[in-house]
Parts: C-alpha cells; structure tokens; sequence
C-alpha cells in the first residue's frame, strides 16, 4: 500500500486572496497511517511537488468557465504524478464548499489515468455532503468523522469493513456505516503528531500569504500550523462545526470541545521550531476557551522566539474576566499572550445587534455587559493589532440592524481597529445555518457549491435582499476601512494578479 494525501487545486473569486491550504487534516493522516505500516505521502496541489517549479503552479492563473480564477498543477498533471509514483490509495481533501469542484475534477482524472486507485475523501465539506461525492463515481469512499484512526482500517480491512464511513455497495445504493467508540482516540494526545515535515515550507516561505492577513509588517518567516484543540465550547449555527455537536450526530460529537495536554502542546511546538518554524498560525476552533491552560502554555512560550501567523477561533468572552462590578477586560490575560508571540489576534465581533448574536452566535457576545471599544483600545495599547470580523446578512436581519454593526465597526475602528472585513453568512453543508436555509426556503436543494463564498450571498428570499445585502456590505467596507488597506486588499487579490499578468 502506497498513499497520497492531496490538497486539490484552489479556486478563487476575483476579489480574494490566494494562498495554499497546509491544513492539519491531511498532516495527521499521514503520520496515522504511517504508524500503521502504510507508507504515506502529501501533495499540495496549489504549489506543485518537489519537481514542480511554483511559476508553473500557484503563479499560473487559469479562467475557468465558472468565472472564477484556479490556480495549481492541472489535474492531468496530477494524476500523472500519481501514477508515475505508483500510488495506489489516494486521500482528497475537502473542507471548504467552494472547493468542491476542483476535488471532483482531481479524483476523475486519477479514475481516468487509473481506475484501479482508490479515492477517498474526507473533511467536513466530503462528509456533509456526501451523496454529491459518491454520486460523481469516482470516490471509493466518504469517512464521515475524524479520520486518524479508521482511514487505515479502510485501506487495510475494505471501506464495508470499517466504521464511519459512506460508500456505494454492491447494489448501487449509498450504504452508511455509523461511528462507534473505536473511531475516536481516548485522548487526542493518543493521536501521533502531524507530519509537518511533508509540508513544501520552501515553496510557501516564497509565496508568503499565510492565513489571515498580516498587519504588523513582519519580515517573511517559515510558517506553519498548529492546534491546540478541537471542536468549541459554542454553537454558533453559522460554524462547519455546528451539526457536530449532537453525540447522535452522524460524526459522534466531534465538534464538542476536547484539549490536548499542555504537555502535548509544548512538545508539538518544539517540533515546529526544530523544522525552522518561525510563525505558528493556530487552527483552533476556539483557542482560549481554558484561561488558565492557555496561560499555563503561553508562559512557556515566551523568549522562544515565536510570533502568531493568525488564529483560526477565537471567543472575545475569554479576553474577560469576572470583576466586582461585572464584566472587565483581563489585562493580565492579553499580555501574556502578547509577550507570547501575539502580536495579532481575530477581533470576532460577528454583528452589532444583540438579537442575531443570540439566535446566530450561541450569546457569546454581550453588546451591554462587554465594552468592544474599550478591548479594542486595550489590546491596540498594549501592542496586539486586532482585525474585526463582522457579518452583516442572516435570513432575517433587518437592515436596521446590518446598520447597528456598521456603527459599531465605525468605534472599532476608532479605537484602533486595524481594519473591519464584512462577511456574509453563507449557510456551509455541516452547518445549523445550512438546515436553517434549506428547511426556510433560503437556498435550493441543488445549489451551486462554486458560489458559496464569505464575499457573496448564497441565501434568497431574505429579510433584506440578497443585492442590498452586497450593496450595504460594499457601502460599509469603503465607509470604515481605510484607503490604504483597501488598495492593499485589492493588489492581494487574484483579480489583480489576472490582470497584472500579461501571459494570461
């Protein structure tokens, strides 16, 4: 057995910027099945193999006929890599909706070039929508939940064999095997580190577009990724986690809030360091949700040398602390964090009203009891730049209340805000807010997944519609960001690169 984890070919609107996946997922795979005797292997398809030179790669720019920009090895060349390298088990991943088309089009060429390689696919995007997969025929098979430790079973026992996992039987039908208890790790330290060794950090110290956008003007350093944790301690609907929850949930509560040992944590970031990582970008969920825990790591990690790329999740609740009189900023808190390496943290703020907060964002948010401003000045003070994220566009938001969130990202910015990036809520396949728009009526069965994407509206027939939505997000987003940024955001975006490129 010979496996290869891919990371597909991105697509991209014009206005967003591109960078390479790196995600964990495929990283823990790869040490799994290692350490269950199968040699195992990464591809991230955006930048090319060893032998692929990036010019060729993540700098060549395909139009596609769905309007959106690709970038990466085409997938003849992908496939070609596979059999060439006798692969004879292939991984796909796929977390993110828009990207569903470029796994697709990666397993039908590998099926072309060789039908005889099994494919898999897994990710919250593979598992939610599963029918689509199978249906397509070039999958063996869709792992319905964390894969560490049941991908081996499948590759070594047959897919029938294992639990957790979707597949077409003899029949033709769409057979489901549910989880049980051996799918899960009693603890996620049983788990084998990543093989972050497999990454091409050369090729993405070139490229230099970690995730998040970094405001600080730091030199360029190898990057990498790591977390903490998994799943959150809130349920928010319009989270990919959010249908997780449930322990009757197809996946087996996977989305429920489980921590590595602080141990762990503290050995897995010696790993990095010991691959000349410089820059941590954390994929938690919810990163700070045990303070003491998170102090207890973050302590350690001060004079190490380390700085934060960005972080995935995070909850402004637990920037506070309970004060004689209520609610107060944990000072404390955000230093250590800061002397940390913090010199950037997602300020999520979601919206201004309180009334989408409580149905949407689970209450974490308390417009009376927490002061955002004051954070924002406090954290701005103390020398950690904080992006606010805002989402203007639920089902039935008013656009009194879109209004309310303009407004509070106007003191935001004034009071230090960095910048405000105004999302959409797209209703992602995995998520509360996806059952809320098809159950509502918000968005047809047969959706078009190309087009699920933060910087546009998915949803019909909402409150506020969906053209007013756009028009009120472009309103907001020239009214409180500065010129500067936004001319930074548009020379990062692959629309530019499009046009600035003369050989397209």
């Amino acid at each position: 057995m010979k496996a290869l984890i891919i990371y597909p070919p991105i697509q991209f609107m014009d206005v967003e910027t591109p960078r390479p996946d790196g995600s964990l997922g495929p990283l823990y795979l790869v040490s799994s099945l290692e350490s269950a005797g199968i040699e195992a292997n990464i591809l991230d398809a955006s930048v090319g193999s060893n032998s692929h030179d990036i010019k060729d790669t993540y700098f060549r720019n395909v139009r596609q006929e769905n309007g959106l920009t690709r970038i990466g090895m085409s997938f003849e060349e992908i496939a070609d890599y596979v059999v060439a390298n006798d692969y004879n088990v292939v991984g796909i991943h796929s977390n993110f909706t828009p990207q569903t088309n470029m796994a697709f089009e990666t397993a039908k060429a590998i099926k072309s070039a060789n039908p005889h390689i099994k494919i898999y696919a897994g990710g919250v995007n593979a598992r939610a929508l599963k029918e689509r997969f199978l249906q397509t025929g070039y999958f063996n098979g869709i792992c319905l939940t964390e894969g560490e430790l049941i991908f081996p079973v499948a590759i070594l026992n047959g897919v029938e064999n294992a639990p957790g996992w979707a597949y077409i039987n003899n029949n033709g039908k769409i057979k489901v095997n549910p989880t049980n208890g051996t799918c899960f790790p009693k603890s996620l330290d049983d788990l084998p580190m990543p093989a972050w060794e497999k990454l091409p950090f050369n090729k993405y110290e070139v490229i230099a577009s970690p995730h998040g956008v970094d405001v600080t003007e730091r030199k360029v350093s190898r990057y990498g990724p790591i977390t903490t944790s998994r799943g959150c301690p809130f349920s928010c609907d319009y989270c990919h986690i959010s249908d997780e929850k449930s322990d009757t949930s197809l996946t087996g509560s996977i989305g429920k809030l489980r921590l590595h040992s602080e141990e762990r944590v503290l050995k897995e970031i010696s790993r990095l360091k010991s691959l000349d990582v410089k820059k941590l970008f954390f994929e938690d969920d919810s990163l700070l949700a045990k303070k003491l825990r998170v102090k207890n790591i973050f302590k350690e990690v001060i004079g190490q040398g380390l700085s934060i790329s960005n972080v995935n999740g995070v909850n402004l609740v637990h920037f506070h602390q309970k004060g004689k009189y209520g609610l107060e900023i944990d000072k404390e808190y955000l230093e250590i964090l800061r002397d940390a390496g913090f010199d950037q943290i997602v300020f999520p703020v979601e919206s201004g009203s309180q009334r989408i907060l409580d149905k949407y964002a689970t209450g974490k948010n308390n417009l009376t009891t927490m002061n955002f401003p004051l954070l924002m000045k406090t954290m701005t003070d103390i020398g950690i730049k904080a992006p606010v994220n805002m989402m203007i566009g639920f089902p039935d938001e008013t656009e009194d209340e879109m209004k309310q969130s303009i407004t509070l990202a106007h003191k935001l910015m004034d009071s230090g805000a960095p910048y405000v990036t105004f999302f959409i809520p797209i209703p992602f396949p995995g998520s509360k807010l996806f059952d809320i728009a098809i159950s509502g009526g918000y968005l047809p069965r047969d959706f078009n997944t190309d087009v699920f994407n933060w910087k546009r509206p998915v949803m019909q027939n909402t409150t506020v519609a969906p053209e007013r939505v756009e028009e009120l997000r472009d309103i907001a987003n020239e009214q409180v960001n500065t010129n500067g940024h936004l001319e930074t955001r548009l020379k990062q975006s692959i629309g530019y690169r499009w046009v600035a490129n003369p050989s397209n």
